[in-house]
């Protein structure tokens, strides 16, 4: 019997850091909580860059300005639920620098925490 794979769900995902190198995770408390970097899936038509930028305006009210988006630092596929589905997810990590000042998450759209 052969398993099928499950659909591919392409994401993006930011490590954030300031200018004193202080490294900012998102509280989740689903799965008896944990911590993670913001992000999530592409929309349509979206690279990976793109969404970076969106979901860090999303999740923290950072405006795409203030933000000094970096490279590419990794990549990582999982196979996970999410909305009870089963999903491959292959997450591209970028660094992206920020002022802390900038971080309102007042202004957030769609805080995931």
């Amino acid at each position: 019997m052969t398993t099928a794979t499950p659909p591919l769900r392409e994401a993006a995902r930011a490590n954030v850091m300031d200018a004193d190198d202080r490294v900012l995770l998102l509280r989740y408390d689903e799965k008896q909580g944990f911590w993670a970097t913001p992000g999530g899936s592409l929309q349509q038509g979206e690279d990976h860059a793109t969404a970076t930028l969106r979901e860090l305006g999303e999740e923290l009210g950072i405006d795409e300005k203030a933000i000094g988006l970096g490279p590419q630092l990794a990549e990582r596929t999982k196979d996970h639920l999410v909305g009870g589905r089963e999903v491959r997810q292959v997450e591209l990590y970028f660094l992206a620098r920020v002022s802390a000042a900038d971080v309102d998450p007042t202004r957030a759209a769609q805080p995931d925490h």
